[in-house]
C-alpha cells in the first residue's frame, strides 16, 4: 500500500514531465498546425478591431501544396464551403476563438507557442480533475493504473500539442463531469450554479455538451432517491444558467444574421462531409485514412445510390452562411433519407473511427505505437464498464449515459480521434472497471 500510494503522487509530475517534453517538440514544428490557423486568424480579427470574421487571405497558401486544396473553397466561395470570408461568422461557437484571442492579448499575436503551452498546462488540470473522477469508482492499483495512462494518454497530448478546440475543450468536458457527479451526491444550490456555468463554457468551445447537462437534470430529478421538489429546482436552476450564460451570444447572432441562433452554422456540411463528399470528386483527393476507412463504402454504393445528384455540393452564389448551411441540411438529410442501408453502413464505418487507436493516415511509428498500446485495449472492456455502472446508481448512471450518448451522438453525425479525445479519460475508468470485473470472473483476481 505504501508502495501504490507513492506511485500516485507521481502520477500528476510524470504528466508535468511529458508535457514538458511535448511542449520543446511542439515548439520546434514536430506537430502540424494545419486548421489551426482557422479559429487563429479570426482570433487575430477579433483583437485587431475587426469582429469575429475569417480574412480573405485565409483563402490563399504560399505553399503550392496546400493552396491546391483550398482551390474547392475558393470554387464554392467559402472556407469549408460556408465559411464566407470578411464578413461576420457564426460558423464556430465562440469559446475557443476567445481563449486565443485572451493568449495573443498577453502574448503577442499569432503566438500559438504560447497557446500550446497553455493547454499543456490545462491538460495537467485535465489529469488532475480525471483522478479525482476515477476516485468514485476505482481503487488501489487499478485507480494507479488508470491514472498514468490519463497521465500520458497520446491523443491527449497530441491535441494539447496543435492549437485546435480539443483540449479546452476535454479541459471543461471533464470539469462538467466532476462538477456533474459532485452535485449528485450532495445536491445545493451553489454546485448546480457552478455545474451550469462550466457546462456552459464547454458548449461554447463544441456543442457536444449540450445533452449532457439535460441529461444531468434527468438523473438529478430521478436516479438520486425520490423525486423531490429541491431537486426539481437545483435542474431548474442549473438549467437557466446554462442557457443564460448562451443568450448573449444568442443576441449576437440576431444582430448578425437576424435570427436567434444557438449551434453553429456548420451542420449541413459536416453532414455532407461525412456522408456526400464520399461520392463525389473531392474524396479522391483525400487523405490516405479516409480513403482506407471510406474507399469500400464508394465502391460497394456508388452505383447503386438514390438520388445520387443530392450527393454533389450545390453551387452557391451570393447565398448567406445560414442560407448555405440550411441547404446543405436539407440536400444531406434528403440523400440519407433516400439511402437508409448507406447510412447505416456509414454509422458502422464512424464506430471504427471512432475507436480506432492508430491514426490510419500516414503518421510516424512515435504517433502510432503509443496510442496502440494505450488505446486497444479500451475498446475491448469500455462496453463492460458501461454496464456496470449502472450499478453505481446516481453518479453510475450519469456517467454511463454520458458515454453512451456521446458515442451515439458521433456515430450518428460526425466522428473521429477529434471527437472522441474528451471521453478518453472516462473510457480508461470505464474499460479499467470492465477489467477488473473480467479479472475477478477469471478467478485471476480474489475478491476482497
Amino acid at each position: 500500500m505504501v508502495q501504490r500510494k507513492k506511485l500516485n503522487r507521481l502520477i500528476l509530475p510524470v504528466a508535468f514531465a511529458v508535457r514538458v517534453f511535448i511542449f520543446f517538440l511542439a515548439a520546434g514544428g514536430f506537430f502540424l498546425v494545419g486548421e489551426g490557423m482557422v479559429q487563429a486568424n479570426i482570433a487575430g480579427n477579433i483583437l485587431s478591431g475587426r469582429g469575429c470574421m475569417l480574412s480573405e487571405s485565409m483563402m490563399h497558401d504560399t505553399d503550392p501544396r496546400r493552396d491546391a486544396s483550398l482551390e474547392f473553397f475558393r470554387e464554392a466561395g467559402g472556407f469549408y464551403g460556408t465559411l464566407i470570408p470578411e464578413r461576420p461568422t457564426s460558423f464556430f461557437v465562440p469559446g475557443y476563438i476567445l481563449f486565443e484571442a485572451f493568449i495573443f492579448s498577453l502574448f503577442s499575436p499569432g503566438n500559438l507557442t504560447a497557446v500550446i503551452g497553455v493547454q499543456l498546462l490545462l491538460g495537467i488540470l485535465t489529469v488532475f480533475m480525471g483522478l479525482r473522477l476515477a476516485s468514485r469508482f476505482l481503487t488501489g492499483w487499478w485507480y494507479t493504473a488508470c491514472g498514468f495512462l490519463m497521465a500520458v494518454d497520446p491523443f491527449e497530448l497530441y491535441y494539447q500539442a496543435i492549437p485546435v478546440t480539443q483540449a479546452l475543450f476535454s479541459f471543461l468536458f471533464i470539469a462538467g463531469l466532476l462538477m456533474s457527479v459532485r452535485l449528485i451526491e450532495k445536491p445545493g444550490w451553489s454546485r448546480a450554479i457552478l455545474a451550469g456555468i462550466v457546462w456552459s463554457a464547454s458548449f461554447m468551445v463544441r456543442p457536444a455538451s449540450l445533452p449532457m447537462i439535460l441529461w444531468l437534470a434527468v438523473v438529478l430529478i430521478l436516479f438520486t432517491g425520490r423525486p423531490e421538489v429541491r431537486k426539481i429546482l437545483y435542474s431548474s436552476l442549473m438549467v437557466i444558467v446554462f442557457f443564460g450564460l448562451l443568450t448573449p451570444w444568442m443576441l449576437r447572432n440576431r444582430n448578425v444574421m437576424g435570427r436567434y441562433q444557438l449551434l453553429p452554422l456548420q451542420g449541413g456540411v459536416q453532414m455532407w462531409e461525412y456522408n456526400g463528399r464520399i461520392f463525389t470528386d473531392a474524396f479522391l483527393n483525400d487523405q490516405q485514412g479516409a480513403k482506407v476507412l471510406y474507399g469500400p463504402v464508394r465502391e460497394t454504393w456508388l452505383n447503386r445510390l438514390a438520388k445520387p445528384e443530392l450527393a454533389e455540393f450545390p453551387q452557391f452564389t451570393c447565398e448567406t452562411e445560414f442560407q448555405r448551411d440550411s441547404i446543405l441540411y436539407e440536400r444531406q438529410s434528403e440523400f440519407l433519407m433516400a439511402n437508409p442501408l448507406l447510412y447505416l453502413h456509414l454509422s458502422c464505418c464512424r464506430f471504427a473511427e471512432f475507436f480506432k487507436p492508430f491514426p490510419l493516415n500516414s503518421f510516424s511509428l512515435l504517433h502510432t505505437i503509443p496510442g496502440f498500446m494505450s488505446f486497444f485495449w479500451v475498446g475491448i472492456f469500455f462496453l463492460a464498464g458501461i454496464f456496470l455502472f449502472l450499478y453505481r446508481k446516481g453518479q453510475g448512471i450519469f456517467l454511463s449515459g454520458v458515454m453512451a450518448g456521446y458515442i451515439l451522438m458521433h456515430l450518428i453525425t460526425a466522428s473521429g480521434t477529434p471527437h472522441r479525445v474528451a471521453l478518453d479519460i472516462p473510457l480508461f475508468i470505464a474499460a479499467m472497471t470492465g477489467l477488473r470485473h473480467f479479472c475477478l470472473r477469471a478467478g485471476l483476481l480474489r475478491r476482497k
